[in-house]
């Protein structure tokens, strides 16, 4: 029998899954808020005391805080058909991953998330040749969905689900591209999934009355749903009929209860709680077509029944089945080809020169094979060696700022250990700092000890939400430090200015003292979960995430391998005990700028004439990205990138061997800071534009609040909501239209003296 309790955990600590509880008996979980991330069960000792306690119950793997997606099969035959029409191998594509199986003929095939990729559930639905019945041919599962886990024990059956396929431990391959494809371009390719039913019904398009053409919403709609019952729409999307004619279990149902109603006006009301359509509203065909075919958009989704009906101002062009198989075939061809837009480039995985040395070691070392951290373990290494000692003609110093984010068990831990060795070996255990600073005058204490150091800080998601806490002012005084130091290279670092009254002598002159030209390089770990918590805009707009270069690794969950300590070679010792000794051109002696209060005399690496060229371009693209409506948040971001890339070009130029930072060095700086920078900022775009448009709608539902039963006028909402006001006006219709689709709130003529105006109000006066 298999220990349910030691196979969670190994769910938790090898593979870095999140997991639900589900009680015995069931499939679904009955905790309130299980979708929530910080509800699940994400440590091997949290799975081990559950499980153990509870060890009757079931376990479900959420896959939107486990980085998973899901495959769910329903029916292998007619899947078969559909990924043989398509052009796809069915076979080979279960072969490469990992498979639960609960009943027959049935599983849940599961694939790493894309990254930077946001999908929701789809579902495809051929009718049963027997009884007419709409069933679900399979699903693509993702997001805030749990699946359940081996060895939970089916309800149905009494028997354990099972692994097959590809060993789960393994860790899970990326989603096919032509799966991915499919997913993305839903729209496109159910369609077709449908027309290869071979015993699909003819469709029937008798409308009680003929609606209106040309094209615009409320027709469209109407058109939509004459033509669609909102049973047969219901059944399509996966709702199930139960008993009573009019009544419906939603798919995302827990309670088994069909807690959907049909009225006698084709429109139904829900009260599921997991159903997108738990609201005071009814819906109808139309809402469930917007909803499960198109995101919710309606205007999508008008502009697709348009076509579909014929009543656009454009031509549709109608498709038969030769020409819906023949795009079928061309699509099937030039899926496998497509790759993730933000796919790392082959030559940021090495680094030029003898640091490459050092991302060999890593790599042959780490028990968890982690490339990307390899290149920054190299990076904050050479960065660390050269700190205070050289600079570039323009005054760079090598300091640099990383973040490195993965699964707890990533390996991303490795750095650390890396980079503590390494000093060791080569004597310079001078340069290794503490493990993290518990206030601003921490980080001032150990740069007095140590005026160049390197401070790998574990936890530092955890430490910044601590620093966003209310009252944490020790917290927020640890960042300013890093601030301050950041930019501080070519300063003087002085320490806060407080009472010393309390003090004692050696007290009070420790704080006198100073810091000249400090190099601190730092090393952030955090996991997935904890930093993406704990960031906010205000990080970006105070300029603190700007100075840090944030590495996601792309390899989530590294197989676990064997490893045997190994030296560092010759030449990366010679190479890094050289770089950390260079001495004033002048003759001034080794050691000499360990001082703290000494100014230093670095080694002075010039531009070559092709690099500097090249800094005009790379400030000439800056310079056209500020210009061009980007937010002045990320347009610093995007500047700050520049003095990155300098200072990381600055150590690549002496990895190299360099008399002058040549052109190629300064591009394999810009290239590295570029890709991750541009990772950010597009996740800050994205966060932005949504946290914007939600924040406007609440602020305006506000308004409307406070307005009561009289109601506010557009006029009368923009002057009040600064950020509507603001709005271009198509951003502004979004809102108002968001206002009545997603928040019930109507748009009515107020009553009174005067000329009629259109005011915004509550069904009902507010609570």
């Amino acid at each position: 029998m298999i220990d349910k309790a030691s196979t969670c955990a190994r769910y938790c600590a090898e593979l870095g899954w999140s997991l639900v509880t589900i009680p015995a008996g069931s499939k679904a979980p009955k905790t309130m808020g299980w979708q929530k991330p910080e509800q699940a069960i994400s440590t091997a000792q949290a799975a081990t005391e559950y499980w153990t306690a509870n060890p009757e119950h079931n376990v479900g793997l959420l896959h939107s805080a486990s980085g998973t997606v899901a495959l769910d099969i329903d029916n292998v035959a007619w899947t078969r058909i559909i990924f043989d029409g398509l052009g796809l191998d069915y076979d080979a594509i279960m072969a490469q991953a990992p498979r639960i199986v609960g009943r027959k003929d049935r599983g849940k095939v599961l694939f790493r998330a894309p990254r930077g990729i946001e999908l929701s559930r789809r579902a495809i639905s051929w009718p049963n040749p027997d009884t007419g019945k709409s069933e679900v041919v399979f699903e693509f599962r993702a997001g805030a969905v749990q699946d359940v886990l081996p060895p939970s024990i089916h309800p149905d059956t009494g028997n354990p689900y099972t692994w097959a396929g590809r060993s789960v431990w393994d860790g899970l391959p990326d989603l096919p591209a032509p799966i991915l494809t499919m997913w993305k371009e839903w729209d496109r390719f159910r369609p077709q999934m449908f027309d290869l039913c071979p015993w699909k019904p003819t469709p029937e398009f008798s409308p009680p009355r003929k609606p209106r053409m040309g094209g615009d919403r409320a027709s469209v709609i109407e058109g939509y749903n004459a033509a669609h019952s909102i049973h047969s729409a219901l059944e399509q999307y996966g709702y199930k009929r139960c008993g009573k004619a009019n009544r419906y279990l939603s798919p995302n149902s827990t309670s088994g209860l069909a807690g959907v109603v049909v009225f006698d006006d084709d429109r139904a009301y829900s009260h599921h709680a997991s159903d997108p359509f738990d609201s005071a509203h009814t819906f109808d065909a139309f809402d469930l077509f917007a909803q499960y075919e198109h995101g919710g958009d309606v205007a999508k989704a008008v502009k697709a029944a348009g076509e579909f009906l014929g009543m656009t101002r454009e031509a549709v062009p109608e498709y038969d089945a030769e020409a819906i198989a023949h795009g079928a075939s061309v699509a099937s061809m030039i899926m496998p080809s497509l790759r993730r837009s933000e796919a790392m480039a082959d030559h940021l995985l090495s680094v030029p020169g003898v640091l490459q040395d050092a991302v060999n070691w890593f790599n042959t070392t780490a028990v968890a094979h982690q490339p990307q951290f390899a290149v920054v373990y190299a990076l904050a290494l050479g960065c660390t060696v050269m700190g205070r000692r050289w600079r570039t003609d323009a005054n760079n110093y090598s300091n640099c700022y990383f973040v490195c984010i993965g699964q707890t068990g990533s390996g991303k831990e490795y750095i650390r250990k890396a980079l503590v060795k390494t000093l060791s070996d080569c004597a310079l255990e001078k340069l290794i700092g503490p493990s993290g600073y518990t206030a601003g005058s921490s980080v001032l204490s150990a740069l007095l000890d140590k005026p160049a150091h390197v401070m790998v800080m574990d936890e530092f998601g955890q430490k910044l939400k601590q620093a966003s806490a209310r009252g944490n002012t020790n917290a927020q005084s640890t960042l300013t430090a890093l601030m301050e130091v950041f930019g501080m290279q070519d300063g003087i670092l002085l320490p806060q200015g407080y009472s010393k009254a309390s003090l004692t002598k050696e007290q009070s002159e420790r704080l006198d003292r100073h810091v000249k030209h400090p190099s601190l390089t730092v090393v952030g770990l955090s996991t997935v979960n904890d930093f993406a918590e704990a960031i906010t805009f205000g990080d970006v707009a105070s300029g603190f995430l700007n100075r840090f270069l944030i590495i996601e690794t792309d390899n989530a969950l590294p197989k676990q391998r064997v490893t045997r300590p190994l030296p560092i070679s010759d030449r990366l010792k010679e190479w890094c005990i050289e770089t950390a000794q260079a001495c004033d051109p002048q003759g001034g002696l080794i050691g000499a700028t360990d001082s703290h209060d000494l100014p230093p005399q670095p080694v002075v690496m010039d531009f070559s004439a092709d690099a500097l060229r090249l800094l005009d371009k790379i400030t000439d693209a800056i310079h056209d990205y500020r210009t061009s409506n980007a937010h002045a948040a990320l347009s610093d971001m995007k500047s700050r990138s520049r003095e990155i890339a300098m200072r990381l070009a600055l150590v690549i130029a002496r990895s190299c061997g360099e008399a002058q930072i040549s052109a190629t060095s300064l591009q394999w700086a810009h290239d590295f800071v570029t890709h991750y920078t541009d990772r950010v900022i597009r996740l800050m775009e994205r966060s932005m534009s949504v946290n914007d448009f939600h924040d406007t709608c609440n602020r305006t539902i506000e308004a409307i609040r406070k307005a009561g039963l009289k109601g506010a006028t557009e006029s009368e909402l923009c002057r009040g909501v600064a950020k509507l006001k603001g709005m271009k006006p198509r951003e502004r219709e979004d809102v108002f239209r968001s206002l009545i689709t997603d928040y019930g709130i109507a748009k009515v003529q107020r009553e009174g003296r005067g000329r009629p105006a259109m005011a915004w109000i509550f069904p009902t006066e507010p609570d």
